[in-house]
């Protein structure tokens, strides 16, 4: 059986873990991968970076296929709309790319030399 102390922990995880169902509580806990999509981090794991990568390859693909693969189609309307939403998919996968490939900053000699 369990004893008072080790069942409120229990519900206290519980509760924890199911915090994320509500609208207020997602935004607050995944404002960490929003940042590292649009900001990056140069801290980043190797995983991370994998799947950046993946899904700035989405946007890539998607931008290239609107705007060339549309294009080749012949229709001018198809034409206009295609050339547009490449030209924001694109640049947005630029952008993920650069944040997938920051490098880690290293400290200068000074700063090493000052934690020691």
């Amino acid at each position: 059986m369990m004893n008072a102390f080790e069942s409120e922990r229990f519900l206290e995880e519980l509760e924890a873990r199911q915090r994320s169902i509500l609208w207020p509580d997602y935004l607050r806990a995944n404002r960490n991968v929003f940042e590292f999509l649009w900001k990056g981090d140069p801290n980043a794991k190797p995983v991370q970076r994998a799947g950046l990568f993946i899904f700035a390859m989405h946007f890539w693909l998607m931008g290239v296929y609107f705007a060339a693969g549309i294009w080749a189609s012949g229709a001018w309307g198809g034409r206009v709309v295609g050339s547009v939403i490449g030209l924001v998919l694109v640049p947005i996968s630029i952008r993920l790319f650069l944040n997938a490939f920051l490098r880690q900053t290293i400290a200068h000699k000074a700063e090493q030399d000052s934690r020691e």
